[in-house]
């Protein structure tokens, strides 16, 4: 045990002198978050609404109103211009205002836009429009009774896309530690002969595979702290969860990406091989276990397929205690079904892989 632990020792060490491994498992998925984060894959947007404004001051009127619309982002010109900029995609929907306008009138309004370029945006800023107009007939004729829709406030987590991404990419990174950093790792020391020497040496080959396997499990752990604090103090993640389930979820899904990973690199014999094999095994799941976009839109033979997937247990377990509180007994279907997967790429793993 005392030789494990100076083998884990220094292979920690090895790893975390290499300035592309830090970059890559620590950096590079901050990065991924980060930049998602900035893209609002959560909401609608804002509108580019064009005015085109014929009725002087009662246009002016209704533009005040318009303005104060968050959905809209405004601008005023002539006809010509704002159609021209329609056509060139730098509005979503046109609005002209004619001559003889009057708040509360029953004057025809026309709008120009392309509802085949942006379907639901084009129906939204309509509905929005024809909203704003409606309150001045309304006010212009208060006698008219209608329905009105009262909004009671009930306090909600207000989750954000960054609680269902960082998760996300959390699972996708612990997969491409597993996978891409064994195989290649380990294709290269058997292509240069470093595996094979280790049996003419007092080191028990299996004593150095227990090292290298720790010295990932450790930085997954240092992985996870790291990202689950970051999205927390800078992200506004709602973390509520039980960090000894969320280590857990992690090393049950190390286990299976590090068996896969040993695979491809027993059946390899450069990394020219393995890279696509690897890719093969990664981008399906990537695309398909709900990482960055919700499950939920696939095909229902899809999306049954896909709850198979060793990512889709890792990444649906580890969403479910960060976000939800879930407990160690509310996320056993994810614990069984890791714990399932790493026993069969375990198996395939020591089937595979050769030392030379």
């Amino acid at each position: 045990m005392r030789l494990k632990w100076k083998l884990t020792v220094a292979s920690t060490k090895m790893f975390f002198r290499q300035k592309e491994a830090i970059v890559w498992t620590l950096l590079f998925p901050l990065f991924i978050v980060v930049l998602f984060g900035f893209v609002k894959f959560d909401g609608i947007g804002r509108m580019h609404l064009g005015v085109v404004n014929e009725a002087g001051a009662n246009g002016a009127q209704l533009l005040g109103k318009l303005s104060g619309v968050k959905t809209f982002e405004i601008a005023e010109g002539p006809r010509d211009a704002e159609v021209a900029a329609l056509g060139k995609g730098e509005r979503d929907i046109v609005l002209v205002i004619p001559k003889g306008f009057t708040p509360g009138g029953a004057e025809a309004l026309t709008a120009y836009a392309d509802p085949e370029a942006r379907p639901r945006e084009t129906q939204l800023a309509v509905l929005v429009l024809q909203r704003v107009l409606d309150e001045d007939a309304f006010a212009a004729a208060p006698q008219v009774r209608r329905s009105i829709v009262s909004m009671e406030p009930v306090k909600t987590r207000n989750l954000t896309y960054m609680d269902f991404l960082l998760p996300g990419v959390l699972s996708m990174s612990i997969m491409q530690m597993g996978i891409f950093g064994v195989a290649f790792s380990f294709v290269s020391l058997k292509k240069r002969g470093i595996l094979r020497r280790l049996w003419v040496t007092p080191i028990n080959p299996s004593d150095f595979i227990f090292a290298q396997v720790a010295t990932r499990l450790l930085t997954l752990m240092v992985q996870m702290t790291v990202m689950i604090g970051v999205g927390f103090f800078f992200l506004h993640l709602h973390f509520i969860g039980n960090f000894l389930v969320l280590y857990l979820l992690g090393i049950l899904g190390a286990v299976v990406f590090l068996g896969i990973g040993f695979a491809l690199a027993g059946i390899s014999r450069s990394e020219d091989q393995v890279a696509p094999l690897a890719n093969v095994i990664t981008l399906p799941m990537m695309a398909l276990s709900g990482i960055f976009f919700s499950r939920t839109n696939l095909p229902g033979f899809l999306r049954v397929l896909t709850d198979y997937f060793p990512l889709t247990y890792l990444a649906d377990g580890v969403r479910s205690v960060a976000i939800d509180g879930a407990t160690l007994s509310q996320v056993l279907p994810q614990v069984t079904g890791l714990a399932v997967w790493a026993v069969l790429t375990c198996g395939i793993a020591v089937r595979l892989f050769h030392w030379e």
